[in-house]
């Protein structure tokens, strides 16, 4: 056989080598994320079913620790899916020294608050608050989180407000908990899993009662959803203030820093 031929079976041999390697290395790679057992995983798909076919809950939002997407820390309301998203209830929110409690209503797609009872302001999307919205959305709230969890264990029951539930643990992608804790697409972090526990009723309809996930170090966040199915009404306020501009000159010292328009 000529030189330049054994060379060329050679190089195919080794060619075909690599490549079986590299594909080696690639199937060991998608195995990093931890298996999920299976009857954790029928639970959770079952919950998420549920959790996307509500139409209305009352829901419970709590914030440990600091979150850069949260300026709420805490959220108690009820929320309506269909035909439209609204929602009304009370937000907790830190301002300056005191903690302070505004009433809102989310409805046609806007948030309007009374903050320190200064009348109801429109907050937009409501964002800047906390987005209600998102909680039950399919593709960015619970359901979606519950669809992404990774390595799901179920880790015995427990009782949640009188609720017999199973418990499952797992994590979850940052990127993927996102919907939730209102980070933005650009922020650092979401290449990471966070650690997530849910409960899920074990009364047949597999509704979601709690998510609790860690999404940043010394923080957490709580979801507690009760009345599964309730229906929820709610109406724009009757005054609705006009947002607040910068004064025009420099403020003098004990004069507020904001003016109402008109």
């Amino acid at each position: 056989m000529k030189r330049s031929k054994r060379f060329a079976i050679v190089a195919a041999v080794a060619a075909v080598a690599a490549a079986v390697a590299l594909t080696g290395c690639s199937s060991d790679g998608n195995t990093d994320a931890p298996e999920s057992d299976a009857a954790a995983t029928t639970t959770l798909n079952a919950a998420a079913d549920s959790a996307a076919a509500l139409t209305g809950a009352a829901v419970v939002l709590d914030i440990e620790g600091s979150l850069q997407g949260v300026n709420a820390s805490k959220v108690e309301a009820d929320v309506a899916t269909k035909p439209k998203v609204v929602g009304e209830g009370t937000a907790t929110l830190t301002m300056g020294d005191k903690s302070v409690s505004a009433p809102f209503v989310y409805v046609d797609d806007h948030m309007y608050a009374n903050v320190d009872d200064k009348g109801y302001l429109d907050y937009g999307d409501g964002r800047s608050i906390y987005d209600v919205s998102k909680i039950l959305d399919a593709d960015k709230g619970v359901p979606f989180v519950l669809r992404s969890i990774e390595g799901a264990k179920e880790d015995g029951t427990e009782n949640i407000d009188g609720v017999e539930t199973t418990k499952i643990t797992g994590t979850v992608p940052a990127k993927d908990l996102s919907g939730l804790t209102g980070a933005s697409p650009e922020a650092k972090g979401l290449d990471s899993t966070i650690p997530v526990t849910v409960w899920i009723t074990k009364d047949g309809e597999n509704n979601v009662a709690r998510v609790l996930a860690q999404p940043a170090e010394g923080a957490s966040m709580t979801i507690t959803l009760s009345d599964w199915g309730k229906t929820v009404t709610a109406e724009k306020p009757a005054d609705v203030k006009s947002p607040s501009v910068k004064p025009t000159t420099a403020p003098k010292s004990g004069e507020p820093t904001r003016q109402p328009v008109g």
